[in-house]
């Protein structure tokens, strides 16, 4: 059957990203290695047959609902494995397209990819790929099984310290970067027009280094010329020298991993006034750390619209704002706004680092909207699309092997962005005590801000949340899962298991109070020995104190120093210790509370610290049985009423 290459060639315009043009002749024609470009030969994964129905399906999938450009590699990947799979058990080719599908083809495409040592989330996503296919077309759901679970990944921890040593690298890089900036304009400063005759001697000469500066900076001050428009305006002698003592190189100062054409010709000069990609991948390093935004969300920022604004409470901070394209959702982080290094000053210093940049892309997307609209196609809707985007970004640089040519980081870049700070690493030698850096990618910076957060609030997953910026905790767990949680329950089993083995070794019968000071505190004082064991030093609410002369002034704002304390809520108290004897003090004071609010108006009880006592009892009460504790109040309660019991009478009141 042969395929019509038109219902297989065409445009597409996806919800996200630019237009594309779709070549889905593969599906009907087969594909083997010979066909393979050179450079993906070695990753190929078999060659497979067409199926014409097929593909007229898929592309009607790409028609309804098109994937972004740079995912529509990861739709033919699955498609192909899918095409494979029906080769080897379909080999009378009766499966001609995804209607043919049947439920048993499930299980024979997990078991196929199984036996090939391929993970499990392989075939979850081209079983969901071949269910999101049937469901464009109409047809019924197959019920294939679903991925085996995988088990979670675990990552090393990041190390902060070694983060926090490359972030005064980069800052390092980025005070050379400035001074290469500042270097320029003192040179410009210095020089005159080496072009023409010249006016005194040695005024106007391509051999002074400092009129190269001035002439590149007068031809750069509006727009960047393109290296055609550059030898219009007679500056050949940037990039050509008549004689040895014309030719002069641009600055010396080389980002680490940066090669000797970033300071040679015309665009090592241009690296004296404009941002290169090396340049520009420094500062934008510098923004991700002090921001613990990953690449994505640091790209989604767009400085065309009101990107930051004012703290509400604090004026001293600036809040900045930027898409999150994969959540959908806009995300901010709070930033001082006078310090240099921190991200507010990063991105204003880029707008006006960037500016002649802007200018000319703004010129370029005004002459590709025109040709646009005069004959609109598929590739003229995506370089307006390419420009627009450029025109949005901060992060934008002058390409070094293309001189006048304008570009802006996007996701494709990750790779390249994790070898320029690895060259650095290396340059400053950090992976000498933290070879962990080498490893390092442009999502780390989310995950070190996340785990700091973690770790610095006491394990406060809310805290941790907030500082993530998601929208719930399933997302949150896969974070800390991978990284912080881990270490954090090996870190709490081995000091239990440490104290434990102590105890042993000394003699004693494992207490569960004992062991959870130890656990927390790491040891306990001759003092704390003898109040704990002491049954007549125990507190009203039959707890033990670790230090009743310091409690916390959140619990005792009026305490007098040196003196017991005379406040004793001890539920909600650090040095609070419950014993398996508490249980029935505890019991009694929660049911001289119950009492308490029964002849105090509920406005009253609302938020004193009556109804917070009775909240922290509640909670410690939890450790205990419940049918106990149930029976225990309830007696005490009927022994007060019926003794006229009075309620302890120094609560805490505020």
């Amino acid at each position: 059957m042969n395929a019509n290459r038109e219902m297989l060639t065409f445009g597409v315009t996806p919800a996200e990203g630019p237009p594309y043009e779709v070549n889905l002749q593969e599906f009907a024609d087969g594909l083997g290695i010979a066909e393979v470009q050179p450079r993906f030969r070695a990753s190929w994964g078999g060659d497979f047959g067409g199926r014409v129905p097929f593909a007229y399906e898929i592309a009607e999938l790409f028609k309804v609902d098109p994937p972004r450009r740079n995912d529509q590699k990861s739709v033919r990947f699955y498609f192909r494995l899918v095409f494979r799979f029906l080769d080897e058990i379909d080999s009378g080719r009766t499966v001609t397209s995804c209607a043919r599908l049947d439920d048993a083809h499930g299980v024979l495409l997990q078991r196929w990819i199984s036996d090939r040592g391929v993970k499990p989330t392989v075939y979850k996503k081209a079983k969901h790929l071949v269910e999101k296919l049937r469901n464009c077309l109409g047809l019924p759901p197959l019920f294939w099984p679903s991925a085996d679970r995988e088990l979670a990944i675990v990552l090393e921890d990041i190390d902060e310290v070694g983060v926090q040593k490359l972030y005064r690298a980069l800052k390092k890089e980025a005070m050379s970067i400035k001074a290469m900036f500042r270097e320029g304009e003192k040179l410009a400063e210095r020089g005159h027009d080496p072009r023409g005759k010249a006016r005194s001697p040695g005024s106007a000469a391509w051999e002074i280094e400092a009129n190269h500066a001035w002439l590149v900076r007068q031809a750069t001050r509006d727009i960047l010329p393109s290296k055609k428009e550059f030898y219009a305006l007679g500056a050949a002698g940037l990039n050509k020298a008549n004689k040895p003592e014309q030719k002069h190189g641009g600055p010396a100062y080389l980002v680490p991993g940066m090669s000797s054409r970033g300071s040679e010709g015309i665009v090592g000069k241009l690296r004296w006034f404009h941002p290169s990609y090396h340049d520009t991948a420094v500062l934008l390093w510098l923004f991700m750390l002090g921001t613990g935004w990953n690449l994505e969300t640091a790209l989604g920022l767009d400085i065309t619209r009101d990107w930051t604004e004012i703290h509400p409470l604090k004026p001293e901070f600036q809040i900045i704002f930027a898409f999150k394209g994969r959540s959908d959702r806009e995300v901010f982080v709070p930033s001082l706004a006078k310090p240099e290094w921190h991200p507010y000053q990063l991105i204003h210093y880029m707008i006006e680092r960037t500016a002649p940049l802007r200018r000319t892309v703004q010129r370029d997307l005004k002459d590709a909207i025109a040709r646009h609209q005069a004959n609109p196609t598929i590739a003229t809707a995506a370089e307006v699309d390419d420009l627009e985007r450029k025109a949005r970004s901060p992060w934008l640089y002058h390409v070094v092997n293309n001189a006048g040519a304008i570009n802006c980081f996007d996701g494709n870049d990750s790779s390249h962005l994790a070898s320029v700070v690895r060259a650095i690493i290396k340059q400053h030698h950090l992976d000498d005590e933290h070879p962990s850096l080498l490893k390092i990618t442009t999502g780390d910076a989310r995950d070190a801000w996340i785990g700091w957060a973690y770790v610095a609030s006491g394990h406060n997953v809310l805290i941790a949340r907030l500082a993530a910026q998601h929208r719930n905790d399933r997302s949150l767990r896969y974070y800390l899962r991978r990284r912080r949680y881990r270490a954090q329950s090996e870190h709490a089993a081995r000091r239990v298991q440490r104290a434990v083995f102590k105890e042993i070794e000394d003699g004693r019968l494992l207490d569960e109070t004992r062991l959870r000071i130890l656990v927390e505190k790491g040891k306990i004082t001759p003092e704390q020995e003898r109040r704990l064991s002491d049954f007549r030093l125990r507190t009203r609410l039959g707890m033990g104190c670790s230090d009743p002369r310091n409690p916390p002034a959140s619990v005792a704002p009026n305490h007098v120093p040196g003196q017991l304390c005379r406040i004793q809520r001890c539920t909600g108290c650090e040095n609070g210790w419950v014993f398996e004897s508490s249980m029935d003090p505890l019991c009694r004071a929660k049911a001289e509370l119950i009492i308490l609010k029964g002849t105090i108006p509920v406005s009253a009880w609302s938020g004193s610290s009556f109804e917070d006592e009775e909240l922290s009892i509640e909670e410690t009460l939890t450790a205990f049985d419940p049918i106990k504790v149930q029976e225990l109040v309830s007696r005490w309660i009927l022994k007060l009423k019926s003794e006229g019991g009075i309620p302890y009478g120094t609560y805490p009141r505020y």
